[in-house]
């Protein structure tokens, strides 16, 4: 039988667990909406990607999306044609490809994200204040606990 801490943790990551679905599916109908038009969402995935993770590679781009690395570099390619992207080869390994943001689409990027962001407000707008501090810290405490720690680090 689980002790009671066991209990409330397991009761708590259920409540986490089904309270992140909805809200990716929020987060990403608002991202969608507010894209650079006739663009994927893989595409605009590859794009938040590459502004969180500069310089990664395509290989490691397919893995977050969770695609074939083919497919990314096609979804790499379009966006480099459309001025959103660099991907120069890496002169120590010439099949590599390091990802990086340009100009244009850090703005697409920073636009969607503003958008999703003002959205989000705009839902939680008639919380009571004291509703919404313990929304920030819950999310706090959790990220906090969830972050990578030090190999050997005490939780």
């Amino acid at each position: 039988m689980p002790t009671l801490k066991a209990s409330r943790s397991l009761e708590c990551a259920r409540g986490v667990l089904a309270a992140i679905p909805p809200l990716m599916q929020e987060i990403r109908a608002e991202m969608r909406s507010a894209a650079p038009a006739g663009m994927s969402v893989p595409q605009f995935r590859a794009l938040i990607f590459a502004r969180n993770h500069p310089g990664a590679s395509v290989t490691e781009l397919a893995a977050h999306l969770g695609i074939t690395v083919p497919t990314a570099s096609v979804a790499v390619d379009r966006l480099v044609r459309q001025k959103l992207l660099r991907a120069p080869l890496q002169p120590d390994n010439r099949r590599r490809r390091a990802l990086q943001l340009t100009a244009a689409g850090q703005q697409a990027v920073e636009t969607a994200w503003a958008a999703t962001t003002e959205a989000f407000a705009q839902r939680l707008q008639g919380l009571p204040a004291d509703e919404l501090s313990r929304i920030q810290q819950a999310l706090a405490l959790l990220l906090h606990r969830l972050s990578p720690r030090e190999p050997g680090a005490d939780a």
